[in-house]
This record gives C-alpha cells, structure tokens and sequence, in this order.
C-alpha cells in the first residue's frame, strides 16, 4: 500500500481532527493518572505508556491496510428522524469546496487517516517520555 497514492488534499482536514482528538484523550487520561493516582507512576512512565499503545494501533492499523480483516460486530444504528425544514442557508453553501468528514471518506482513506493520527500522536508521546 502506498501512501502517496492514497493521500489526497481533502483528507488533511479529518486528520488533524482525528490527531487532535486522540491527543486530548491521551492528555487527559496522562493528567488523570498523574493527578489523582497516589503513589502513582511518574508521567515519563505513562508518556511511555502511551507511545506504545499509538504504536500497537499504528500497527493495527497498517496491518488492515495491508488486508488484515478483523472481525467486528454489526453496528445497528437507530433510524434518524426527518430534520425539520429550516429557511437559513449554510455557510458551505457560498464557499467553493465542501468540506469533507471522516465518514465520506473510503475504506482505505479512513485507514491511511487513522494510521497517521496514531504516528503523529506515537511522535508526540515519545518526545513527552523524554521530556517529562
């Protein structure tokens, strides 16, 4: 699988929400173990912690990419109800470019999303092992 293939302009937008998101969960459960666990590790051993679970989801990751199927159960979703009409016009309705989300995206364009929010957050959780 080649990422320069795959990778496209309009998919940056899902990765940095996608990195940003999993970087504030990953922050938050560093301070909630760091503040509240008494005698607890010290925050380079959860930086640690945290750098090597970013690695085993990359890995994951990549080896879907690569055609590893994991076996997941059906997600049954409840039927939405019918927006009401609403007269105000959207903002994407004057720009050029409509905005794209993680669920528009294909199947391999959502992994090669996935796989660098987890390699970016594996970067940042290992320069935080070092640093704190």
């Amino acid at each position: 699988m080649k990422i320069k293939g795959v990778y496209q302009k309009y998919m940056l937008r899902p990765l940095i929400y996608m990195t940003a998101y999993r970087l504030m969960l990953a922050l938050i459960f560093l301070l909630i173990i760091v503040r509240f666990v008494k005698g607890g590790p010290a925050p380079n051993m959860v930086a640690t912690f945290l750098t090597v679970l970013f690695a085993l989801l990359g890995y994951l990751v990549y080896l879907r990419m690569d055609g590893l199927g994991i076996p997941r159960m059906k997600f049954i979703r409840p039927k939405k109800k019918a927006d009401p009409l609403r007269h105000a016009a959207s903002m994407t309705d004057y720009t050029d470019d409509e905005p794209v989300t993680f669920d528009e995206l294909e199947d391999d364009e959502k992994n090669l999303c996935s796989l660098l929010a987890n390699v970016i957050n594996f970067v940042i959780f290992l320069a935080a092992s070092f640093l704190l």
